[in-house]
């Protein structure tokens, strides 16, 4: 099969420019991607191409240029899509992580052996890292990644990505009966989230007040429809009216602001679901952080358990850097083999025969100071390697204050009151499709409410600027 078309890719400026792309190949032995002229990408099999319907922008699309994957790149990740050829008729949604299990491949790597597949190092991203997207007339999907869209009508489905995301950040941070929980910054995702909770809390009986917080009128009215029991307004209350009000924050503002308000105002959680490539509350890499879902807590002796919930492992490998204390570097070691050194030793003893046939990561790390947060998530610019596995934690070590300038008192005091952070990134779509069966008052609350702006797909400039300003929520681009 030969597809052959123009499309607009994005560049680092935040622009867009014109491109010449095509598709060279098949299913069975692979594809080649050619742009204006050159190669771009070689694919091996197990891909099948679709043409996109519509495609919503996303806020990592409006941050794509602050993210660390190669431009210039078709964006888009929210997508619907039709068949081609064999596939004709047949609707799809399509999961943006591509993986040796999504292409069906039978030679796994190391992280699909331990059910993280999606975290394997050798992943594209679609329409973030190198596979073109959807904003363009044609995507190639991985055969698995690409969800038969059945039970779900079509105005709702160009949603399923963003909410399966938001679905994800339930699952990874389940309220507890009794909660009070809030949703920070309800626009795009937060909207989603919401209406996550709403649908999550219904579907299994489950007992808890969910709260958004917001400062905008329309976004009062979305929120309500979306699920919420009650608006915080920050135009008639202030932060410190909400200090420590909430159990558990879902962060979904992508603002440095943001971060630090949820900071402040949970009791025992923030959970944050995405940020835009920049320091938050000074801290580096937090983006990274969202990609890998990991969380950060502070050092117990049961935090050092930590595991998500349906991972079926234990926590073996330990790594400590220098300033630690003493007293937990000798606790740990009674319990796990323990590495120590600074971020260079790190990355030689995951490089060493002690990782050979295993996961080249550590199960947790130990910090002693906020900067080596961030040197735990990206050791290194040469690469997009953690020292931490994908969703294990970094615990933080606060009993020495000296190591915390002014800068992190914020930071110091979430942690010192055992207060954690925990994120997430994308979702199981057929639980999300799930969900929505068994729901339909919140698929139609998602069709009603949520898409407040669609344009044609020769107008995707004029899309993505709507997009950045507070009055749009949800904008589509449409290609049929």
């Amino acid at each position: 099969m030969n597809l052959k078309f123009r499309a607009k890719d994005y560049l680092s400026d935040d622009s867009f420019e014109s491109a010449e792309y095509e598709y060279i190949g098949n299913q069975n032995e692979g594809w080649e991607i050619i742009r204006n002229g050159t190669p771009y990408l070689q694919l091996g099999p197990g891909y099948i191409p679709l043409k996109t319907i519509s495609c919503g922008v996303c806020s990592t699309d409006i941050d794509r240029r602050f993210l660390p994957f190669p431009l210039p790149q078709i964006i888009g990740h929210e997508v619907l899509a039709e068949g081609l050829g064999e596939n004709q008729g047949k609707q799809f949604v399509v999961e943006i992580n591509d993986t040796y299990e999504a292409r069906g491949d039978k030679n796994p790597d190391v992280f699909c052996k331990e059910g993280i597949p999606t975290h394997s190092p050798e992943r594209r991203v679609l329409g973030i890292d190198r596979l073109p997207g959807g904003f363009g007339p044609y995507i190639l999907a991985p055969v698995h990644a690409a969800i038969n869209l059945e039970g779900v009508s079509p105005k709702a489905a160009v949603l399923m990505e963003p909410f399966a995301a938001a679905l994800q950040a339930i699952i990874a941070s389940p309220p507890k009966p009794g909660d009070h929980v809030a949703v920070l910054g309800p626009r795009r995702l937060g909207s989603l989230v919401l209406a996550a909770l709403s649908s999550y809390r219904k579907t299994n009986g489950s007992d808890f007040r969910i709260t958004a917080i917001t400062r905008h009128d329309n976004l009062i009215k979305l929120a309500k429809e979306m699920g919420a029991d009650e608006i915080a307004d920050l135009r008639i209350m202030s932060v410190n009216d909400l200090k420590n009000k909430f159990d558990i924050v879902y962060d979904t503002t992508s603002t440095p602001s943001g971060f630090e308000t949820a900071l402040q105002i949970s009791k025992r959680e923030v959970h944050l679901k995405t940020t835009n490539g920049q320091p938050m509350a000074g801290i580096h890499h937090l983006t990274e952080l969202v990609v890998d879902e990991l969380s950060i807590l502070p050092y117990s002796l049961e935090n050092t358990n930590f595991h998500w919930q349906k991972e079926k492992r234990s926590n073996k490998n330990v790594f400590v850097f220098e300033g630690v204390s003493e007293a937990i570097q000798s606790e740990l070691k009674q319990s796990f083999q323990v590495y120590r050194g600074d971020v260079q030793a790190g990355e030689s003893i995951l490089n060493s025969e002690s990782f050979q046939g295993q996961m080249p990561r550590f199960d947790f790390v130990v910090v002693s100071k906020p900067e080596e947060i961030g040197l735990a998530i990206r050791p290194s610019s040469q690469h997009e390697n953690s020292l931490v596995r994908p969703r294990g934690a970094i615990l933080v070590d606060t009993t020495n204050v000296v190591n915390w300038s002014s800068e992190f008192s914020l930071v110091l005091d979430f942690f010192k009151q055992g207060k954690e952070i925990h994120s997430s990134r994308c979702g199981d779509f057929h639980m999300a499709i799930s969900l929505l069966k068994d729901n339909p008052e919140i698929t139609n609350s998602l069709e009603t409410n949520l898409i407040s702006h669609r344009f044609p797909a020769d107008q995707l400039e004029e899309a993505y600027a709507k997009a950045k300003e507070p009055s749009s929520v949800k904008v589509v681009v449409d290609f049929q």
